[in-house]
């Protein structure tokens, strides 16, 4: 009777073993927040329901940051790139894999602000985008902010670098658009005058956007590019809050 017993207690042994080297390793860190302030909220894969984020809080694949009143949030990825959002805006890390030989980055902005300091990436393989409903930006290295706005329109200012910029487009259109190699802009075409509600195509235009550059996308994909003029600009305080933390990086 004892030896019986003894061996079922050591076949459910086993058998917890074998489970146990067989489960998937939990998700890897791409990042951690850096900085809450205020109301802060997060929504991981697979899960229903908001909760409030934390100092050092880990970030996931997957994951939607939600910004309530008064609120900010600051993400510092694995690699050192930083991300800020502005009160009431939503942001989700689509994908991010960031190793030693490559990064390979998407994240979105669905609506609000967001101020991004990236580092400067090393292989031409790597890609660091981010999407907004109506715009997409690759960049290699450079500092911008970005307002993604109620009625669907985009905005992108540059700060330091240049960014490549497109209309939003499905999923397969996204798939084919890599970052420009440095030192080779290119333009496809330039601005399309677009008639009543048609979409201009991500495979029609792209413009590179340099330092104290901005560009306007509205949902239609039409687009208008300009200068800004970094004094009235920097007189904003989300401008003037960025460039303090920006000052802390260093």
């Amino acid at each position: 009777m004892k030896i019986s017993k003894l061996l079922r207690i050591t076949g459910l042994g086993v058998l917890f073993l074998l489970t146990a080297s067989v489960a998937p390793p939990p998700p890897p860190d791409v990042g951690k927040v850096s900085f809450p302030l205020g109301n802060v909220l997060i929504l991981s894969k697979g899960e229903r329901q908001f909760r409030k984020v934390s100092f050092n809080m880990p970030i996931l694949n997957g994951d939607k940051i939600e910004t309530k009143t008064q609120s900010r949030c600051e993400i510092t990825y694995n690699d050192g790139s930083v991300v800020r959002i502005d009160e009431q805006s939503i942001y989700t890390v689509d994908k991010v894999e960031i190793g030693k030989e490559n990064k390979d980055v998407e994240s979105e902005l669905s609506i609000g602000k967001l101020w991004a300091n990236i580092k400067k990436v090393v292989s031409g393989r790597d890609t660091w985008k981010l999407k907004s409903p109506a715009a997409v930006v690759a960049v290699r290295g450079t500092i911008y902010r970005m307002n993604a706005g109620a009625d669907s329109s985009s905005q992108v200012l540059v700060y330091d670098g240049n960014v490549a910029v497109s209309p939003a487009a499905p999923a397969s259109a996204q798939q084919g658009m890599g970052v420009i190699p440095p030192g080779q802009p290119q333009q496809i075409q330039g601005p399309v005058q677009v008639q009543g509600p048609n979409q201009v195509s991500m495979a029609e235009w792209f413009e590179i956007i340099k330092a104290q550059q901005q560009i306007v996308v509205r949902p239609d994909g039409s687009y208008a590019k300009s200068d800004f003029n970094l004094a009235d600009d920097g007189k904003l305080e989300w401008v003037q809050w960025n460039k303090e933390r920006d000052e802390m990086l260093k």
